[in-house]
């Protein structure tokens, strides 16, 4: 990613040029997309928190799903964009600063499982951009309301990281933006 790219990528999580208060913002990375991942979340200098529980296999922790808190404009952050923009290695979550990374991450947790129609339990790795963005376009506000829980907006890359897509709630709808980098 250029430096150019990733000044507007900042742009995009961080609007409010130099006010961060009211917002925190996280990366829900697919340690499944790139062995990297696991080794950068877990030595390095991020918060981050894995949303599976317990103890974990070697294989199983390498393809978990992270929580990661970016800070605007640490060095650690800009390596993590750097390195993932364009890899599809997960979505971008954007929440109210009032509430906690445990209360995101038990809220994400509650989104890993569904159940099929016969009472099959699935995996649900919304935390894939290219998943999501198929399966938001298809929600109900009621169903985008209840999966957005206590969060304020996603965004998803698409096309290798050229463009971008945000989900949020506005005026009782699903708002949709995209755009291109």
């Amino acid at each position: 990613m250029n430096a150019c790219a990733l000044d507007r990528l900042m742009t995009l999580l961080w609007p409010d040029e130099g006010d961060y208060s009211g917002q925190q913002v996280y990366w829900l990375l697919d340690g499944a997309r790139d062995p990297r991942i696991s080794k950068m979340v877990r030595y390095g200098e991020l918060t981050f928190w894995c949303l599976y529980s317990g103890w974990l296999t070697p294989r199983l922790r390498a393809a978990a799903p992270y929580l990661v808190k970016l800070t605007p404009g640490s060095p650690a952050t800009m390596a993590m964009l750097g390195n993932g923009w364009g890899r599809a290695w997960g979505i971008f979550i954007v929440a109210p600063a009032s509430v906690d990374m445990f209360h995101i991450r038990l809220h994400c947790k509650k989104l890993l499982h569904v159940q099929t129609r016969e009472g099959k339990r699935l995996v649900f790795r919304y935390y894939d951009p290219r998943v999501l963005s198929i399966f938001l376009p298809t929600c109900t506000h009621e169903e985008f309301t209840k999966f957005l829980g206590p969060l304020k907006r996603l965004l998803v890359e698409s096309e290798e990281g050229a463009r971008w897509t945000s989900f949020d709630s506005q005026a009782q709808t699903m708002r949709v933006l995209s755009g291109a980098f």
